[in-house]
């Protein structure tokens, strides 16, 4: 697993010196290497599978180092819900891997907060727009690899695990011998165990099916020892703690479709190796207490024990001590390795079993989704986005227009061309030398902009603004209105009631009170709660000659988002699918009048090794080619599956049973 440094000092919260790190991870055992002193290539054992991901390798870097944690441990109720059913998936028996799967939808392009974009670059992937780029970006979190295909080309309803045959001398880039396939009917999906990134399938709301591999490590490869990393064509990594590894990975690309993409996930399944049984230990407290620290109360030592991720039941009158080791941990297996563990947990606090989530999302911006959400309004409502320049000359006529009289304005000091300019105050003065220019070649400006505007000159403080225009025509003219009807106050209220809906506020309230931009009783103040976020008017004729819009009517408005608030969080949600359909089979059969449909129905049935409700009549044909005084039957029936061989074949195996049934009954069927 390839690791950018940069993603690992942002988990580990602070620098990370690469010399310590290389020797740490030769110390555990695990082979690694630097790449233009930016990436760190990890291959680890198989009993510190967590090192091959970033948020592992974080967690022993900061336990090595005594750092914080920088994220709360997650309690049972916040961890990843289980994937939905639906997506049928086989495997041979006593395959030494697993794969899990999921059929995703995507509604369009995938575009990835900053934060995420910034590391999958920092990691030198190139963006997509599509399920690649979730993919990657689980893959490099979790050190799980994953894949993804155009479901539309697959036979969704035959996927298969299954292991490769004898290695084919004509075509020496197949499967090794050996090695897993995951089977799509008679299509070879993916050779598992081989870091291949994931297609560039297109987003354009088809399905799309993701998954994730799991291999034995006794069956992959001997645990690799110090030293640089394998050619990376040679034998496949080991990945995760246990065959579960990749479910949660597919269920973390999962909640990153919905959540960062918009999608909804269709059917989801796995298949092959199930996770060991926990084991329950009974050791000996009086030997643990004496390897780790001979002071301990039981107590303290059962606390250890159970942060390392074991169940520990303490013990009684009679009654030994209960240690029950979960799969994932198969290196505790005696009173050693418990009281090493113990001694670790007790000497590096902050390591954490369970990681915990990513600080870095998926949380949505709620400020970036109110800008959203107003400027989908404004352009719902036909304005048109514009943006006007941030510097404003010192003598610009407007340049006072929306800015409140006792702002000292934010002056431009070094280049010679730039100290006659200042930033702007409001998004009002560029906004209105764009109405005037669309009022004197059209008659007519509905505009409106997002932007920032400075609070004082200290670097940063900022106030994100919503600022609108309306003048002219807003009509055409008609046979009932001969003259095009012009801008009025209720055009400007009915924008303001829209964006009030967008940042989830029943209506803004519009107080009179005079501002020097607004004419006389039509200047108001804009409120949310008593609170004061705004200023909405129609421009005062001095003002509108400065703005070349002489004896127009020009209603003006500008918001404070920051003081607006944001809209309430919408959880994110999964929607569960309906299960796909059983298989099903069809058979047309050409009976005497006097033959009731229900006993051709039977008779299908029961060859057809299904149930009575599940065959059904689908078309009825008489005359034409059908012979006189007889009927044809076009019967469809459903059926559950009873073996694991291929579809395709049972399908087969049952209509070729039910025509031979409906000969012996003397009817024609095909």
């Amino acid at each position: 697993m390839k690791i950018p440094l940069a993603w690992l000092e942002q988990e580990c919260g602070g620098p990370v010196d690469r010399a310590a790190l290389l020797d740490h991870l030769h110390e555990s055992g695990a082979r690694a290497g630097l790449h233009a002193d930016r990436v760190v290539e990890v291959l680890p054992p198989p009993e510190l599978a967590h090192l091959g991901s970033v948020r592992g390798l974080a967690a022993e870097v900061r336990a090595r180092n005594a750092a914080g944690p920088t994220a709360p441990q997650r309690s049972a109720s916040q961890r990843s819900a289980p994937l939905p059913d639906g997506l049928v998936l086989a495997a041979e028996d006593g395959l030494p891997g697993r794969v899990a799967a999921a059929v995703v939808r995507l509604p369009g392009e995938v575009r990835l907060p900053g934060a995420a974009a910034d590391r999958l670059r920092a990691a030198g992937v190139p963006l997509t727009g599509t399920v690649a780029d979730l993919a990657a970006y689980v893959g490099l979190e979790t050190g799980q690899p994953l894949g993804a295909a155009d479901a539309g080309e697959l036979d969704l309803s035959g996927l298969r695990l299954r292991s490769a045959g004898p290695a084919d001398p004509a075509d020496p880039a197949g499967p090794p011998p050996g090695g897993l396939l995951l089977r799509a009917g008679e299509r070879t999906v993916a050779v598992l165990g081989r870091d291949t990134p994931a297609a560039a399938v297109p987003a354009d709301g088809r399905d799309t099916l993701v998954w994730a591999w799991w291999l034995d490590p006794a069956a992959a490869h001997p645990a690799p020892g110090p030293g640089p990393c394998p050619d990376p064509d040679g034998p496949p990594a080991v990945r995760g703690h246990d065959p579960r590894s990749c479910d949660r990975a597919v269920a973390r690309l999962v909640a990153l479709v919905t959540d960062w993409a918009g999608g909804t996930v269709t059917a989801a399944g796995g298949a092959g190796a199930s996770a060991p049984a926990p084991r329950v230990l009974l050791p000996d407290p009086g030997e643990l207490r004496r390897l780790v620290d001979p002071d301990l109360d039981l107590a303290t030592l059962a606390a250890l024990l159970t942060a390392g991720g074991a169940v520990v039941a303490p013990p009684g009158e009679g009654r030994p001590l209960h240690v029950t080791v979960p799969a994932a941990r198969p290196d505790l297996d005696g009173v050693p390795a418990l009281a090493g563990e113990a001694a670790r947990v007790r000497g590096y606090p902050t390591l954490l079993r369970r990681l915990p989530p990513s600080a870095a999302g998926p949380w949505p911006d709620r400020a970036r989704l109110l800008r959203r959400g107003l400027t989908t309004a404004a352009l719902r409502r036909g304005l048109q986005q514009v943006t006007t320049p941030v510097l404003l000359r010192s003598g610009e006529p407007l340049g006072a227009v929306g800015t409140p009289p006792a702002a000292e304005p934010v002056t431009v000091h070094g280049r010679a061309g730039l100290r006659a300019m200042r930033v702007r105050g409001s998004l009002l003065p560029g906004l209105l030398v764009v109405a005037g220019r669309a009022l004197r070649r059209t008659g007519a400006a509905h505009v409106f902009e997002v932007g920032q505007v400075p609070r004082s000159a200290a670097l940063g403080d900022e106030s994100w603004r919503f600022a609108a225009v309306l003048a002219g025509a807003v009509a055409p003219p008609s046979l009932v209105e001969p003259r095009p009807r012009t801008t009025g106050f209720a055009d400007l209220n009915g924008l303001l009631r829209t964006a009030a809906a967008a940042a989830g506020h029943e209506a803004l309230e519009l107080t009179p009170e005079p501002h020097a931009e607004f004419a006389a009783g039509a200047s108001f103040t804009v409120r949310v709660r008593g609170t004061a976020v705004g200023r909405a008017g129609v421009l005062s004729e001095e003002t509108a000659a400065l703005a070349d819009a002489a004896g127009e009517r020009v209603c003006c408005a500008e918001l404070d988002l920051d003081l607006l608030g944001v809209p309430a969080p919408v959880p994110p949600t999964v929607r569960i699918p309906e299960p796909l359909p059983p298989p099903a089979f069809n058979v047309s059969v050409v009976v005497p009048e006097a033959v009731s449909a229900g006993e051709v129905l039977r008779v299908v049935a029961r060859a057809g090794g299904t149930e009575d409700r599940r065959v059904a009549v689908k078309d009825l044909l008489q005359g034409g080619q059908v012979p006189a005084g007889h009927l044809s039957l076009t019967v469809r029936a459903e059926f559950l599956r009873t073996d694991d061989g291929p579809l395709r074949d049972e399908r087969r195996r049952r209509r070729e049973a039910v025509l031979r049934a409906l000969a012996d009954r003397g009817w024609s069927g095909r």
